[in-house]
């Protein structure tokens, strides 16, 4: 989501699988993937769509489902299996719920995993290319090292990755499709705050619930961008967040006129905030800008 002032993803050993859920994933070893920035925070990649492309895909932590681009339903023949009502940020849109037969992207895929499909047309704005999201029904099936500054992410099929950095190593809380994150704000009051990851968001994003408790000034109106279209939102700044060892003084986040909920918890924590992450699913915790072990 960008926020705009106003006045503002070495092929090794291969394994197969299937989860309880029926949907399949198939991982090599030490597999990385370079992705391109859109606006300097929208990470995309390239992967092939049941069988076919490569499509470009958003990947996205803080989507719940991965979504198709109803032009692209059409080219894989994708059929619909039921209608939701899926509701954002920027608002309700009705989708069709459909199955693809396999995503993913060199050694990384899943295989029989639900999708919705939607009109991407706002996020379409910022990159015509983009034709999917992948989002933590997808991600959730790997662990992976995520590095802004060399573009890539890099998935692990054991522990070689988790062993070979060090770190504070911050819980996630697992809700359905969602990693809450657990941290510390501080503006004119101090409150503990339960943010969900999201990599599709380049600013923190604080609900009204939470804003209130942290008595948190508004000082500007701004405009936010997200894959569900754009928001209008208030912006202030706080003194300082505290993300385990890490700590960002004086930063603007957005303020939501949505009270915390189940869904978003009290607001987003955007992965851009950070030079790299490691996000253990397995384990469920994550680690903000890891370092190289020492031998």
């Amino acid at each position: 989501m960008k926020i705009k002032s106003s006045v503002v993803l070495a092929v090794k050993i291969a394994l197969f699988y299937c989860t309880l859920a029926g949907v399949c994933q198939s991982i090599h070893a030490q597999t990385e993937m370079q992705f391109r920035l859109v606006r300097n925070t929208v990470i995309v990649v390239p992967m092939m769509a049941g069988g076919e492309g490569p499509f470009d895909f958003v990947l996205d932590t803080g989507a719940d489902t991965t979504i198709v681009n109803p032009s692209l339903a059409d080219k894989l023949s994708l059929s619909s299996l039921s209608h939701i009502q899926q509701t954002t940020l920027a608002g309700s849109q009705a989708s069709s719920v459909s199955r693809i037969a396999s995503l993913g992207s060199g050694g990384v895929q899943v295989k029989n995993l639900p999708v919705l499909v939607h009109d991407l047309a706002e996020i379409r704005k910022m990159d015509p290319q983009i034709q999917g999201i992948a989002g933590q029904d997808f991600l959730s099936h790997f662990n992976y090292l995520l590095d802004y500054p060399k573009h890539t992410i890099r998935f692990e099929l054991a522990d070689e990755i988790r062993d070979a950095i060090e770190g504070d190593r911050v819980p996630v809380e697992v809700v359905g499709n969602k990693m809450i994150v657990a941290l510390e704000a501080r503006s004119y009051h101090e409150a503990k705050l339960r943010l969900r990851l999201d990599s599709g968001t380049n600013s923190v994003v604080v609900m009204r619930t939470a804003s209130q408790a942290l008595d948190l000034l508004t000082h500007q109106n701004g405009l936010a961008a997200t894959s569900g279209g754009q928001v209008g939102m208030k912006v202030g700044r706080l003194d300082q967040l505290k993300v385990g060892s890490q700590r960002f003084q004086d930063i603007s986040v957005a303020l939501s006129s949505l009270d915390s909920s189940d869904r978003y918890g009290d607001g987003l924590l955007p992965t851009a905030l950070f030079h790299a992450l490691y996000v253990n699913n397995r384990e469920s915790f994550i680690v903000f800008n890891p370092k190289a072990r020492k031998k």
